[in-house]
């Protein structure tokens, strides 16, 4: 696991314990509060909601996106860069054809002199 991803995953992590200290510590100490007489029970109500609705955006946001940011799904991800490693890959297949078809036209050359260097000497140990 590389540093930024590990930093990534704890980034995700404190995110996920914000949404759920929004979602339930909040309420729960402002009902508290209200019970103690130290806030009103409409106030306490109203701010517990807004935690709750604060504390799930900030866990869907971080799930929903976060997490595949992270894993690479999103944006570049995966289904985006397959496609451009296998058209990289055609494109090397095609050069490494090319080379392949240049040497064998040279291997056929070098052939052509062998055999006459052949005929050559064929010619020579006769006479």
């Amino acid at each position: 696991m590389e540093v930024s991803s590990a930093v990534a995953w704890v980034v995700i992590l404190a995110a996920i314990m914000a949404a759920i200290l929004m979602a339930v510590y909040v309420p729960v100490r402002l009902f508290e509060l209200s019970g103690e007489g130290k806030l009103n029970v409409i106030a306490a109500g109203i701010f517990s909601a807004l935690g709750i609705i604060a504390g799930a955006s900030i866990a869907f946001f971080t799930v929903v996106v976060g997490i595949p940011i992270l894993l690479g799904a999103w944006g570049t991800g995966e289904r985006v860069e397959v496609p451009l490693k296998q058209k990289e890959l055609e494109e090397k297949l095609v050069v490494y054809r090319a080379r392949q078809r240049a040497m064998l036209e040279e291997l056929d050359e070098v052939r052509k002199i062998l055999e006459e260097i052949r005929d050559l000497l064929k010619e020579g140990m006769g006479a």
